[in-house]
């Protein structure tokens, strides 16, 4: 046959038209999926929403189809049978913007028109033009065309893992174990049968960086993410299926710095990290470590190291960025991490069980002991995994002798030395933008110290130690044999920027002043010192006493209206209890101390201190006004705010003791 012109033109158009009934019209001839219940007939609101989306160009940027190797998705991979009442099928072509798949019910309708008229409402970056231009009945339109996309379940739970993670169990059998008849400790047996000790190890040496020893997510790397790491103690955790953790350990969190543990941890490794947490911080129980005395290597261990103040202040340098977020500073178990541990961490003023000076219940290997290997059945980390023996003998040593007392205190022989560039720092200012762009400032905070600020960081780290009069009169003062510093001792008075700076950030050399510098951020230690210095060390003259007047008194009975609705028995009617004799118990811990007995007010002993002493509580203060007081403080004085240190059962503890004596 002669090629012609039209010969070649009608060949051309057959085999186009070939194509397009193969590619589009016979798929829709003979492809039947079964219906999924992500589909559903559309009303005519939504035909119109949908026609306006593609019309639009919404397609451009949005898809709506996941495919199994998505990993943004935000729902299950799509199925053929999702689509059976699309025509024409339009999917979309790139995902500038999220998939929309499963859009449905995960925004409310008045969202979706309130962002379709200005997207950078609720998302300041995004790059979405305004379709503010489109009537309100066809945004309507879209919006409930979106409505119904997809499962149309809202998304209050966490991403579901995808199919080769869902459904997993943890393989690794807990075994049975027979109780011992004499009652010999079994705790070390226990534990390592179920192999939780081999995924403590794998925490400590592997996550407990970030997500710290006690596993709230804040380890000594926490502070430099951007996003804060997982805390185990809080939801969606405590109830998280197994198939989340091992999906989420094995290929990390997208977005975070969270590591894919798949490529160095084998399966079992990351079943047995998996079940530590569980046991130790999400789904904690109280157990008895149980775990007898040193053996083996540890039998008999003596501390090698000398008795020195170096060899103290080592130990305290460990103890400072390590121990005391769980222990306290004062050895007593009142650490600021320590809520929700099963079983508490060791109260080193116990002195019956640890031994007071002659008493040798507890030696060297004792302590070596735990700090080495942990303890069974507790989150007491292997401190053998990230500290040297040196190190570890260090933290024996200052542990005996500034909480349990068991060893005497070294001897200074040498005075203690700040460094220069500590010495001569000046209490920094606020910086611009531009002050940051020249880069030319010695300062590494951005702001002047704020004394307010300083006042919770008192309240949370120094308050029990030093006192809320800064006289060395603390709660946990009394544990101590290195009395605290008194902040209104003529001393103080004279020291400059620098001098306060250097002994914050070091602490004092032979005493259980912590290194506040391995630990506080500098912007923190700055607000702490110009909280001491103005309402503690020259907050009046010395030789006079000052009364502060009744806050309720001056304020005309008034009650904030945050709290004016309090109501005991709402508490009670919610289950909560009410124990005026813990109230007492807790007043003469925190608020004697400044208030007197029974809140009567005090007579100051130490007429030099020149402290501000607050007058006695007024008649028939409400229980609102109280509670107002006890939890939030009162600004410009030295009143605190009680939250760092006290849960609501507490507050209202206080409030029914207090308020009895008042009426």
């Amino acid at each position: 046959m002669k090629m012609s012109f039209a010969i070649i033109i009608g060949g051309a158009l057959f085999i186009f038209l070939a194509v397009v009934t193969v590619a589009v019209f016979m798929p829709n001839w003979i492809w039947s999926p079964p219906q999924t219940t992500a589909a559903h007939v559309y009303t005519d609101q939504q035909l119109l929403g949908r026609k306006l989306y593609f019309s639009n160009g919404c397609d451009y940027c949005h898809t709506q189809y996941v495919r199994y190797y998505d990993v943004d998705f935000t729902g299950p991979v799509s199925q053929g049978g999702n689509y059976v009442f699309d025509q024409p099928l339009t999917l979309g072509s790139e995902r500038t913007g999220p998939d929309l798949s499963y859009i449905g019910r995960k925004r409310d309708m008045q969202w979706e028109v309130d962002h379709l008229k200005d997207p950078r409402k609720y998302s300041p970056m995004s790059i979405m033009p305004n379709w503010d231009f489109l009537s309100e009945t066809d945004l309507e339109a879209i919006a409930a065309y979106l409505w119904d996309l997809g499962n149309r379940e809202a998304g209050e739970y966490m991403i579901q893992p995808p199919v080769e993670y869902a459904h997993a169990t943890n393989p690794v059998e807990i075994p049975q174990v027979t109780p011992d008849p004499q009652t010999n400790p079994q705790g070390w047996d226990t534990w390592t049968a179920t192999n939780l000790q081999d995924g403590k190890i794998i925490f400590i040496d592997r996550c407990q960086v970030c997500h710290g020893c006690s596993g709230n997510g804040l380890g000594v790397y926490a502070g430099t993410k951007v996003i804060t790491p997982a805390d185990f103690k809080q939801e969606p955790f405590r109830s998280m299926p197994d198939d989340q953790w091992f999906w989420h350990v094995s290929e990390g969190i997208q977005g975070s710095v969270m590591p894919p543990w798949r490529e160095t941890l084998t399966e079992t490794q990351r079943w047995e990290v998996i079940r530590y947490i569980q046991q130790m911080f999400s789904q904690p129980i109280e157990r008895d470590p149980d775990e007898g005395d040193p053996s083996g290597e540890y039998a008999d261990l003596v501390n090698p190291l000398s008795q020195t103040v170096e060899t103290f202040e080592i130990g305290k340098n460990i103890w400072s960025r390590e121990c005391s977020l769980c222990h306290g500073n004062a050895g007593v178990n009142d650490g600021i991490y320590n809520q929700f541990l099963r079983p508490q961490p060791a109260n080193f003023s116990d002195h019956e069980h640890y031994g007071t000076l002659g008493n040798t219940d507890y030696l060297d290997d004792d302590y070596y002991w735990r700090i080495s290997e942990g303890l069974p059945w507790s989150a007491m980390p292997v401190w053998k995994v990230k500290y040297s023996e040196d190190e570890r003998w260090a933290l024996v040593y200052y542990i005996r002798v500034a909480f349990t007392q068991t060893l005497a205190r070294p001897e200074a022989t040498i005075s203690q030395v700040y460094p220069d560039i500590y010495l001569a720092q000046i209490a920094p200012v606020d910086l611009t933008g531009n002050d940051l762009d020249v880069g030319d400032s010695s300062q590494l905070v951005y702001r002047a110290p704020d004394p307010e600020l300083g006042k919770v960081i008192y309240t949370t780290y120094c308050a029990e130690c030093h006192g809320f009069t800064g006289q060395a009169d603390g709660w946990n003062a009394q544990y101590l044999v290195s009395k605290p510093a008194n902040f209104t001792s003529s001393h103080t008075r004279g020291l400059g920027d620098g001098d306060w700076f250097a002994r914050v950030s070091f602490g004092l050399q032979n005493t259980a002043m912590p290194d506040w510098g391995e630990w506080l951020t500098e912007q923190d230690r700055w607000d702490v010192i110009s909280y001491v210095r103005k309402y503690l060390v020259n907050a009046t003259t010395p030789g006079q006493v000052t009364f502060q007047p009744s806050i309720f008194t001056a304020n005309g009975g008034n009650v904030n209206a945050l709290y004016l609705s309090l109501s005991q028995a709402n508490w009670t009617d919610e289950g909560g209890v009410l124990d005026p004799q813990h109230g007492q118990d807790l007043y003469d811990q925190y608020c004697s101390v400044c208030h007197g007995e029974k809140g009567t007010g005090i007579i100051p002993t130490d007429m030099s201190a020149g402290v501000g002493y607050p007058e006695p509580f007024a008649g028939n203060m409400p229980q609102s006004y109280v509670y107002q007081q006890i939890w939030s403080g009162v600004s410009n004085s030295t009143m605190p705010s009680f939250k760092p240190l006290l849960q609501p059962a507490d507050v209202w503890d206080l409030v029914v003791y207090l308020v009895g004596q008042t009426q």
